[in-house]
C-alpha cells in the first residue's frame, strides 16, 4: 500500500478464514529500512511496462 504505482493487491481466498486471515496485512506498516531491504533482495522486473512485464 505504500508504493502509488500499485493499484491492487491478488488475493484468492477459499474460504472466510483465510479472508480474515489476509485482511489482518492490512493493518501491517513496514519501516523503511525493512523496504529497501526488500528491494533490494526482489528489485523487481525494472524498466516500462508492459515490456518489462513480458516474459
Amino acid at each position: 500500500m505504500h508504493n502509488p504505482v500499485v493499484t491492487a493487491t491478488i488475493v484468492g481466498p477459499r474460504t472466510a478464514a483465510q479472508l480474515a486471515t489476509s485482511q489482518r496485512a492490512l493493518d501491517v506498516t513496514l519501516s523503511e529500512d525493512t523496504l529497501r531491504k526488500l528491494d533490494e533482495i526482489r528489485p523487481g522486473p525494472g524498466g516500462e511496462a508492459p515490456e518489462a512485464y513480458a516474459w
